[in-house]
């Protein structure tokens, strides 16, 4: 029951809604009211006969090809009557909406096919975001954003520790050092990577320093430094191995996208195919009764039919004329 009570029709609130209709953006012109009718339009395969010019305007198609086409189809049947020339223009239709479904079609192929590449296109800009030479040491300040993908992981992965082995050539050692490539490990840390934390601690955290010195020890030298490039020397190698199989598996995940999009999935596809099959069903159809009528009467003079008749009585009387069994599907999924 609704909270709100309708209005009672009273005189002054049919005056003020006439006077609202007044101030309507609706279409006024003959030509407004003509594009306003197509404003539903998304296939045009149910569109009235006297819209179908206007469909293919709206479609971006070229009415005077379906003439030739039309033509093309008239000179290869031969000349007839009105209701020779009513099948003829049919079957023309026919035809067009074929080739129009192809496009469609076609056009789903390719937007999959784009988004496979725009995905790819990100993913390089991504990639490109963590690449960085190991000169910019100012970068070891930066925190890069995380990525899912696991290729743009080990390639930010890789950038940084190119970089904390240039330092440590360089003799420079700083906290930050064990801190980002401790970062990058989360959860993933092993026999090596604990190697090369412990001895960055040893080399740059003051307080590990001093603990040191408080316990006697002897502060990291120039060995434990050779060791730490070995170290970073092994992993980076490992690293790169592991970025060159995902690169590689990219590549090929890439290439079996693209070809699937040549056989598209989904509801929509299995539409297009089925309305593919109706149309086929339709030609073959329409191409044997101009056969059988242009094989029956040669001459091109056809018995009249009674005027006003619907597609499906049209039909049966065409069956009785040619004494063909053709049901009256094949008009029946023109309109589909």
């Amino acid at each position: 029951m609704p909270l709100r009570k309708s209005p009672q029709l009273t005189p002054q609130l049919l005056a003020a809604a006439r006077h609202n209709a007044q101030h309507s953006t609706g279409p006024r012109s003959p030509a407004a009211k003509q594009n306003s009718k197509l404003n539903a339009l998304k296939h045009g395969l149910r569109a009235r006969p006297e819209n179908h010019y206007q469909v293919m305007l709206a479609l971006g198609e070229d009415p005077q090809e379906f003439e030739n086409s039309k033509q093309e189809l008239m000179t290869a049947f031969g000349p007839g009557d009105a209701l020779w020339e009513r099948q003829v223009d049919d079957l023309a239709k026919l035809y067009w909406r074929r080739e129009r479904l192809v496009r469609a079609q076609e056009g789903v192929m390719r937007r999959a096919l784009l988004e496979v590449e725009d995905c790819q296109h990100r993913r390089r800009q991504e990639m490109a975001r963590v690449t960085f030479d190991a000169s910019q040491h100012a970068m070891l300040d930066v925190d890069l954003s995380e990525s899912t993908d696991r290729g743009v992981a080990l390639r930010r992965m890789l950038s940084f520790l190119e970089l904390v082995r240039e330092e440590i050539k360089q003799r420079t050692f700083r906290p930050r050092q064990h801190a980002v490539l401790e970062s990058l490990y989360q959860g993933t840390t092993g026999w090596r990577q604990a190697l090369i934390f412990g001895l960055l601690r040893r080399f740059s955290d003051p307080l590990h320093l001093d603990a040191q010195r408080a316990d006697a020890c002897q502060p990291p030298g120039e060995p434990e430094r050779e060791e730490l490039l070995r170290l970073l020397e092994e992993e980076i190698a490992s690293v790169q191995e592991e970025f060159e199989y995902a690169e590689k598996l990219n590549e090929e995940e890439a290439a079996a996208e693209r070809d699937t999009c040549l056989a598209p999935e989904g509801e929509t596809w299995s539409m297009m195919l089925r309305q593919e099959a109706a149309l086929d069903r339709s030609i073959d159809r329409k191409v044997r009764i101009l056969l059988a009528m242009r094989k029956e009467f040669p001459t091109g003079d056809l018995p009249a039919l009674p005027e006003d008749l619907g597609d499906d009585a049209e039909m049966e009387s065409i069956n009785r004329i040619l004494g063909m069994d053709i049901s009256s599907e094949a008009l029946t999924t023109e309109g589909t």
